[in-house]
């Protein structure tokens, strides 16, 4: 490598990469400072033959337009007819190549469904990401079809596709913000084996919840990002990162990227222990009765007062699934938010859901009407098992909210 080579970057070509993972994957993957070549077509040129860069990904809307600048292609690259990941070899020359077939591939390994002759439904296959799906899929022995709005199977007539083993979106539909909205439902997919969307934020988007209600194994999409990344490292710099290190990279910044939802009994200490746990992690923290108090224009005790608990859950539902389709909070949520059903998905969408447990007499009574009126012993029977269902991990109070979450951020997984 030359001394001009060593000092140039490697980074992501595109017009608009507003916040990506991408930079602290390649940092995590192999040291690598990455950066974000944002570039109108107009300046597509000058990038491409200008000396700036040492490698870098491609995304939209770029994957074709930069083949002409390209001096030869991999035979993947070649075959798919876009290009995702460009290499300076020694002699100067560029070379396009793919790494998208390779991170969808892992996908559909790690998922764990034997595709061989079952019959896959892709949606959005005639988009980027489609075709490679297909094509990974097609040369795994599946029966491919493709769906789409006005495609002879599309979202109206998917359920007559009744002997589907594995369906995959690669639509941008569910994807931040509009989560948890899906492309279409699973109702009548009855022998499906496995579901595959390649939205990677939320964490789970709406397909995959309503495969986990279905029991159906499910997967997003951060793998294939960070595996297609692995392989592009390979491509620039002759490292090989291991199936288990992408495994392990994907895992942490995903819980790097998930909320930290806090559950419990009213007066259990959700909101002293979420600025804790903000104050230790640097995270955002937000209390949902607070961002409630802003919406209603005056204090929860006084509002459930006037209007009743049935239009302050409504309140509540509707600041949840403002706040919980974010990235990266502390969230502490009211101690009725288990109440109802339709909160849980708000949460599990894009949260790791930790129950507080702290003893019933330890609990603060104060400025709470619903605590008055049905008592402590009467909210714990109604609350208790949702609080336990609902918690990925249930953590005993401290003798501080401090101590309570320090020890919380001790028995959650590592993340990045």
């Amino acid at each position: 490598m030359t001394d001009v080579a060593a000092t140039r970057p490697y980074g992501v070509l595109g017009r608009v990469l507003g916040h990506s993972y991408t930079p602290t994957i390649y940092k995590e993957l192999a040291g690598l400072e990455y950066v974000r070549f944002e570039r109108e077509p107009e300046d597509l040129q000058a990038f491409m033959t200008g000396d700036e860069w040492e490698g870098t990904n491609v995304t939209i809307p770029y994957k074709r337009a930069v083949m002409e600048y390209l001096d030869e292609l991999s035979p993947l690259a070649e075959r798919m007819g876009n290009v995702n990941t460009i290499t300076r070899l020694p002699d100067g020359r560029l070379r396009g190549d793919n790494t998208d077939y390779f991170g969808f591939q892992c996908l559909v390994e790690e998922l764990g469904v034997e595709v061989a002759g079952k019959k896959a439904l892709v949606l959005g296959a005639t988009g980027g990401a489609g075709t490679t799906a297909s094509m990974v899929l097609g040369d795994l022995g599946a029966i491919v079809v493709p769906v789409g709005r006005t495609s002879e199977v599309n979202y109206d007539n998917i359920a007559q596709q009744s002997d589907a083993a594995l369906l995959v979106n690669c639509t941008p539909a569910g994807m931040f913000p509009h989560c948890p909205d899906a492309p279409c439902t699973l109702e009548g997919l009855n022998a499906l084996e496995g579901v595959i969307d390649i939205v990677y934020n939320p964490a789970r988007t709406g397909l995959m919840l309503e495969a986990e209600r279905r029991d159906i194994p499910c997967i997003g999409g951060l793998l294939m990002l960070v595996a297609q990344a692995a392989q592009a490292v390979e491509r620039y710099t002759g490292q090989v990162t291991p199936r288990e290190r992408i495994l392990d990279v994907t895992e942490r910044l995903s819980r790097r990227e998930q909320n930290i939802a806090l559950i419990g009994m009213p007066g259990s200490g959700k909101t002293r222990v979420g600025e804790q746990i903000a104050l230790l992690t640097g995270r955002e923290h937000i209390d949902l009765d607070r961002a409630l108090e802003e919406r209603l224009g005056m204090p929860c005790a006084d509002f459930i007062v006037e209007s009743g608990e049935a239009a302050f859950r409504e309140q509540e539902t509707a600041v949840l699934a403002g706040i919980s389709k974010c990235s990266g909070l502390v969230l502490s949520t009211g101690g009725g938010v288990v109440t109802r059903d339709e909160n849980y998905p708000l949460l599990h969408q894009n949260s790791q859901i930790v129950m507080l447990n702290r003893k019933l007499d330890e609990l603060a009574h104060k400025g709470r009407p619903i605590t008055a009126r049905d008592g402590i012993d009467k909210l714990a029977e109604q609350r208790m098992p949702r609080y336990r269902a609902w918690a990925d991990y249930i953590i005993d109070s401290r003798d501080c909210a401090a101590n309570t979450a320090q020890t919380l951020l001790d028995t959650l997984p590592p993340a990045l």
